[in-house]
């Protein structure tokens, strides 16, 4: 009874999301995103093989660069709705934008927004670091495999395992000084990874608070990077990404997805074009309404993309004491 339950209600919000927000609407969202993801650079100093950036193209096509202060700026005047978070990274490695401090100044001036950096953590500049940290308002996570030797060095080449533990030692003295803490984020084993083997990590790194553990999600036309057995739904949900949030790439120009490693969802760009304009652009609005009558096979990103099917779940391992 509970499951007929579940897909009675799956079915109505199916409905109610084509009658309502498709045809009534027309694609536009009333509710706007709290969070907005903004890429510092889309090159990395790793090319991953459960990331895009390990394939033949390390930028999907898109032209290879930083963001400039200039950019950031004219991005950040055109934020007119109430955002809560900037995310800085996407894809690539945060670290390698020596702006990255002039970037969360900017953004510690709005006042009660968070900013959230995400890094590989590998030989990161300590330099850099130490200023992000004068501010109080940043949250850090590092994705770094460092329970096994062997799995990291698979997954996060050209990377050597000792140089990230050396790295993330260093991390975590600078992390000391300021008094601050931060995460790890890791990718499970196909077993399902030692999510019990956490003490060691939380004895040795005295700075760090938890430990998140997910599998290796498929992107969107890199199907390689995930891993699907036991991961993929014969359900197709309704894409999380399309009816989120939007990115915005380092040159300014605003993706759909988060997942669009290639920019092929493009609906505006942020230097010239207000945020909540580019959230109901016609473009973006076409997208959604495409996903709300199922016709996201017209779209050639999503038309195979494993995402809305992907069922894999995070687990979060908490320093004893920590909440």
């Amino acid at each position: 009874m509970k499951r007929v339950a579940r897909h009675t209600r799956s079915f109505f919000r199916l409905l109610r999301g084509m009658l309502i927000d498709g045809l009534i609407r027309r694609g536009r969202r009333e509710e706007m995103p709290r969070s907005l993801i903004i890429e510092p650079s889309n090159i990395c100093n790793l090319r991953c093989s459960c990331c895009p950036q390990g394939s033949d193209t390390p930028a999907g096509g898109r032209a290879r660069g930083v963001m400039s202060r200039e950019t950031f700026l004219q991005a950040l005047r055109n934020i007119d709705l109430p955002v809560r978070e900037i995310c800085l990274y996407l894809h690539g490695e945060p670290f390698l934008n020596k702006n990255l401090d002039f970037f969360v100044s900017q953004i510690d001036r709005l006042g009660k927004v968070l900013t959230t950096i995400y890094s590989n953590g590998y030989n990161v500049d300590l330099t850099l670091l130490q200023k992000i940290l004068a501010y109080k308002k940043v949250r850090f996570s590092f994705s770094m495999e460092l329970l096994d030797k062997e799995r990291y060095e698979r997954l996060r080449e050209p990377a050597r395992y000792e140089e990230a533990v050396a790295s993330l030692s260093a991390i975590d003295k600078i992390f000391a000084e300021h008094g601050r803490k931060y995460e790890l984020t890791m990718i499970a084993g196909e077993e399902g990874g030692a999510r019990d083997s956490c003490d060691w990590l939380f004895a040795r790194y005295r700075q760090l608070k938890r430990v998140s553990f997910g599998a290796r999600f498929p992107w969107p036309e890199h199907f390689y990077t995930g891993h699907l057995e036991g991961n993929i739904s014969k359900r197709r949900k309704p894409c999380e990404q399309i009816n989120g949030g939007v990115s915005v790439f380092w040159t300014g120009e605003v993706t759909a997805c988060s997942y669009d490693f290639s920019g092929k969802l493009i609906i505006g760009n942020l230097t010239s074009t207000p945020l909540s304009r580019i959230y109901n652009s016609p473009r973006a609005r076409a997208i959604r309404r495409d996903h709300l009558f199922r016709r996201w096979r017209e779209i050639p990103t999503c038309k195979h993309c494993l995402l809305p099917r992907f069922a894999s779940k995070t687990t979060s391992v908490n320093r004893p004491g920590e909440s």
